[in-house]
């Protein structure tokens, strides 16, 4: 009688698409059958499914998931996992964007070169370069998925700077899809704005969110540029008036949270003395009457002003950065105190503001949510090992 005990296939899949990514590579090298049905793209999308999430913080190309103490403990500890991305020495590469455990990093202003790699499985992918204009021009990136096609896509935006055509003219779309392994020029679709090399985006459910302006009657209005990751079309978010029509070129406001059916947040940073920090939430997506204020702070001489907490912190050089929404509904912000940058976490249910006790020492950083994946185990054109 043989020793051997042979699971049926969908035995194996409920067992191995619940381990993590590191322990399937293993298994796939057990035996051929087990990597056929790994290296399955319905397997993929299967552990994908189920894989939990986790905040990431990325400091220049280093990435970390910090670890809470405990569930009702809102500090981090120092304690973390590492991920490691792959090793260029003459490029220090800044994440750009990350979508089901992929993360796309790009370097310089022009996003060139650009590189999707998966440190899970430790594989990456160089895209194939796209346009380099003969003008000088800057582009932004966003990585997300297209759940109708089953693909990874990259949207690239380079916006012309000149006297003549800024935030007069449409700016230049090129999307690479994973699956073609190719670049494509959209012609026409994107409406006249201007996108900042680095504006920052908001993703969830297939639609990417930036910050753009155009000049209407020699003023700037602001807006949010959307594109649609399934039908490969733009649209526009309109802002709430305060932050629509503004006139200071100073002003910074930042996506800190995707949309579709979800609440949309938005961090507006004023460009008067004192400065004034506000979150807003679009509570019903679309809907331009249900944006809603929920948070402000003030700047004022060096000293961060929180009314509603009653708490004042000196030694602030400049207004927080926000960084990302959690999935408890906290905002995530750098605040550079008596020169030490560091996050804090703003809970607006319970009106606290904690620092986390992790110092940033790079001007660079990066915060979303990451989960482990399988993608680019299958794909063997072009992706490398690392």
């Amino acid at each position: 009688m043989s020793g051997n005990v042979l699971f049926p296939d969908e035995i194996l899949v409920e067992i191995l698409h619940r381990l993590p990514s590191k322990s399937i590579l293993r298994c796939s090298a057990v035996c051929k059958s087990w990597r056929s049905l790994i290296s399955n793209e319905s397997f993929i999308s299967l552990h994908r499914r189920h894989s939990p999430s986790f905040l990431l913080l990325g400091f220049s190309n280093k990435l970390f998931l910090p670890h809470r103490r405990h569930h009702h403990d809102p500090s981090l500890t120092l304690s973390y996992t590492l991920l490691r991305l792959p090793s260029f020495p003459d490029l220090e590469f800044p994440v750009l964007s990350f979508c089901n455990g992929l993360i796309c990093i790009a370097y310089g202003e022009r996003c060139l070169p650009i590189i999707i790699c998966n440190p899970s499985i430790r594989r990456y992918v160089c895209l194939p370069t796209p346009h380099d204009y003969p003008c000088y021009y800057n582009s932004c990136i966003a990585l997300g998925f297209d759940s109708t096609n089953c693909d990874y896509k990259v949207i690239r935006i380079s916006c012309i700077v000149d006297d003549e055509s800024f935030g007069l003219s449409a700016p230049l779309v090129e999307l690479y899809s994973l699956k073609s392994g190719s670049w494509r020029i959209l012609d026409g679709i994107a409406p006249v704005c201007y996108v900042a090399g680095d504006a920052p985006h908001g993703f969830e459910d297939g639609l990417v969110h930036w910050v753009a302006k155009r000049d209407v009657t020699h003023a700037w209005y602001y807006f949010l540029l959307t594109f649609r990751l399934e039908d490969e079309m733009f649209g526009e978010v309109m802002l709430p008036g305060s932050l629509a029509h503004v006139s200071s070129v100073a002003v910074v406001v930042k996506v800190v949270g995707g949309g579709n059916g979800k609440t949309l947040t938005v961090y507006h940073v004023s460009a008067c003395y004192p400065c004034s920090c506000e979150i807003w939430v679009m509570k019903e997506y679309g809907v331009v009457e249900s944006w809603n204020k929920v948070f402000s702070f003030s700047m004022n001489a060096f000293c961060l002003v929180i009314p509603s907490l009653e708490m004042t912190i000196i030694e602030v050089a400049v207004p927080p950065a926000a960084l990302c929404v959690t999935h408890s509904g906290e905002v995530l912000l750098l605040v550079d105190v008596a020169g030490r940058r560091c996050l804090y976490s703003l809970d607006m249910e319970r009106t606290s503001f904690t620092e986390l006790q992790i110092e940033v020492d790079t001007e660079f950083v990066y915060s979303g949510y990451y989960a482990e994946s399988l993608v680019l185990l299958n794909n063997a054109s072009g992706v490398v090992s690392y």
